[in-house]
């Protein structure tokens, strides 16, 4: 004996698949809007800290412990710079700092601990984008001016 097929006929099955489709991708995007946090660098724990000791950890102890720092001073300024830097990224907008710290390891001639400096992001330098270009020779030249440079050049090379 068969079924009476009843009178409040549901969906058709393809038409559901359909819908929870639509429904799940919908759920997933949603889910994927949100903040994202990312952290760069080096950084660097308590335990750590604790295993340096200023007038006796050398360069070669730092550098066993904590790896290659982030960047070393210019001009052999005989410093380690170890810096890392927490980022948010809100939902359709920029990326911001939200946390920025670089220790600085300063060494004598010895390369042996002087001094452990801590600059945050608050004591950080903000750098400023300027818009003017660099001025460069012959960027102001007019046509007349570029002809008769070319000119002058080719006759001092013969």
């Amino acid at each position: 004996m068969t079924r009476p097929s009843s009178p409040n006929k549901s969906r058709p099955r393809h038409l559901q698949y359909a819908l929870f489709f639509v429904a799940s991708l919908g759920f997933a995007a949603l889910s994927a809007c949100g903040e994202r946090i990312s952290s760069h660098g080096h950084v660097i724990n308590e335990n750590e800290l604790k295993q340096i000791n200023i007038g006796t950890t050398t360069k070669a102890d730092i550098l066993d412990m904590l790896g290659q720092p982030s960047f070393d001073g210019a001009f052999n300024t005989q410093k380690l710079y170890y810096s890392s830097q927490v980022m948010l990224q809100p939902v359709a907008s920029a990326k911001q700092t939200q946390q920025r710290i670089v220790y600085i390891f300063t060494l004598d001639d010895d390369n042996i601990l002087e001094s452990i400096d801590l600059v945050n992001k608050e004591d950080g330098l903000q750098i400023v984008h300027i818009d003017d270009k660099t001025p460069t020779p012959g960027d102001t030249f007019g046509v007349l001016e570029q002809v008769f440079s070319n000119l002058k050049r080719r006759q001092s090379e013969e």
